[in-house]
């Protein structure tokens, strides 16, 4: 394995504070180890030091020659938007951060397109001794574009992007984005109007109470997840209520592709695969939904001039044997999912392919990286 800088034993300061992480242990006057802060930030030193103990044990990575890991990205970000934005911890990378993670992954890893990965698997020519990647993103950020690609370039890395059709070319806001921005204006306010305002949403959206701790500590992490298992509808119009009541003004710049920008990557060599048409979760739909949102949006990719990987993304990794039924008569060859793992030679499920999610937060350096990409963070 490659030597990096940053990949020592012990944790770099610019990697606790990237995580919000100002102190992992406080230290006692007379010299002694004073108590703990957290157990998150307890196990935050644990993985940095675990991690950079790793990078330099001989043999790093060797466990993963002879399988592929299909990495995951959301954004490519730079602070000052992260903050503007509410971008959630685990949908992101800056822009630096990502330069460095591919140098990374160029030195230790064979990188491949999804089109190469499928043909490898296709035609049986897979290497029992190579290290294989491949790189992806998810929703169609415009940060893609004017980031990641970019960078991309520079390395000459192939990469895939999937795209909820409906979105692009849009100023349209996915919801979890919506809340992001709506809860950092309810925690403006005074206490007593936030617990009134919660009251009265509550009366006409029921399904809030599970989340009334999350609402009360403002940890929209915990929302967005509570969230997720109701219906589209019902999400949209609690937001357009809390919305309404709150007069949260949303920034007004564009935050996904255009279609032309789409072009132009894809003429570049960048492959595109749909994420649905509406980034609905795929359980929580009928099977006529279903077929619908998986054969629409590969319509619409071919209708804007792409040839799009036969890849389906599931929006939030969700889905189920009925789902992939759909997916598949549908004309996919494959669909990926939010399950954290490899893939060897054969896959164990076509469309139920595993991935590697990769933000700021797991790996702000290569040292974390090379950690998390073994699977070791399962074990803290």
């Amino acid at each position: 394995m490659v030597r990096h800088p940053v990949a020592g034993i012990f944790p770099a300061r610019e990697c606790i504070n990237s995580q919000g992480v100002d102190a992992v242990l406080v230290w006692g006057t007379g010299g002694g180890m004073g108590t703990v802060q957290t157990i998150s930030r307890l196990k935050s030193w644990v993985r940095q030091s675990a991690a950079g103990l790793y990078s330099h044990m001989p043999g790093c990575l060797s466990q993963l020659r002879g399988k592929v890991s299909i990495l995951t990205y959301h954004r490519v970000i730079p602070l000052e938007d992260v903050r503007m934005q509410c971008v959630q911890p685990g949908m992101y990378v800056t822009p630096d951060m990502f330069e460095r993670h591919l140098a990374f992954l160029s030195a230790e890893f064979q990188l491949i397109s999804f089109s190469e990965l499928l043909a490898l698997w296709t035609a049986c020519r897979w290497d029992p001794m190579a290290r294989y990647c491949v790189i992806t993103f998810d929703d169609g950020w415009l940060d893609t574009y004017r980031h990641a690609w970019p960078a991309l370039r520079r390395h000459r890395i192939p990469a895939t992007v999937f795209l909820p059709t409906a979105f692009i070319g849009t100023d349209r806001w996915f919801w979890p984005d919506r809340l992001g921005l709506i809860m950092q204006s309810h925690f403006r306010e005074a206490v007593p109007s936030r617990q009134n305002r919660f009251r009265r949403l509550v009366k006409n959206f029921p399904w809030l109470m599970p989340a009334a701790d999350a609402f009360e500590h403002g940890d929209t992490d915990a929302i967005v997840e509570c969230w997720k298992v109701q219906p589209q509808e019902q999400i949209d119009a609690c937001l357009e209520e809390w919305l309404a009541e709150s007069q949260t003004a949303f920034p007004s710049q564009r935050i996904l592709m255009n279609w032309k920008e789409v072009c132009e990557m894809s003429s570049c060599g960048v492959e595109f695969g749909s994420h649905s048409v509406s980034h609905r979760i795929m359980t929580t739909l009928s099977q006529p939904d279903v077929a619908w949102e998986a054969a629409e949006s590969m319509a619409m990719l071919r209708e804007k001039g792409l040839s799009p990987i036969p890849v389906f993304c599931y929006p939030n990794g969700n889905w189920s044997p009925l789902v992939a039924d759909q997916v598949r008569e549908a004309g996919y060859r494959a669909a990926t999912t939010t399950q954290f793992g490899h893939e060897k030679g054969k896959p164990a499920s076509w469309f139920g392919l595993k991935r590697i999610n990769v933000h700021q937060g797991i790996a702000c350096n290569e040292s974390l990286l090379a950690f998390h990409l073994a699977g070791f963070n399962d074990w803290l």
